[in-house]
């Protein structure tokens, strides 16, 4: 934290850099607020990502624009058991339009394949994913 302050105190370009990261996280909460996931689409190369970013990671553009997504494709997935334990965490990566996300899964198991819609979920203050 101390150098990070140290950098925007001392480099102007760094304070301008943190208001538009603060801006952009602030975009990032409303949208969580609303139960959707926000992704970030360059508007000059069409890359999505999730990860807040002011700079595309591909093209390093700065004209990017936030999109909420309520539902996506299951890309990958992970059961993971805990010996002796009951219960059960399944980790999901879905993919909205390119961006994947990863996230818990409460839905149904037998819906719970490679290529299956889900949909967002808010529990809590945190984002997960189940099926329809």
């Amino acid at each position: 934290m101390q150098l990070a302050a140290y950098l925007i105190t001392q480099q102007p370009w760094s304070l301008v850099f943190s208001m538009e990261l603060e801006e952009l996280l602030k975009e990032y909460n409303r949208i969580y607020e609303n139960g959707l996931v926000p992704i970030t689409r360059c508007r000059a190369c069409g890359y999505k990502f999730h990860m807040p970013r002011t700079r595309c990671p591909r093209c390093g553009s700065t004209n990017l624009e936030v999109i909420g997504y309520g539902e996506g494709t299951i890309y990958s997935y992970t059961i993971i058991e805990r010996g002796g334990l009951p219960t059960k965490t399944i980790v999901v990566l879905v993919d909205f339009d390119g961006a994947k996300v990863k996230a818990n899964y409460v839905g149904d198991l037998n819906a719970l394949r490679i290529g299956a819609r889900v949909r967002v979920v808010r529990r809590d203050g945190n984002i997960y994913f189940t099926n329809y």
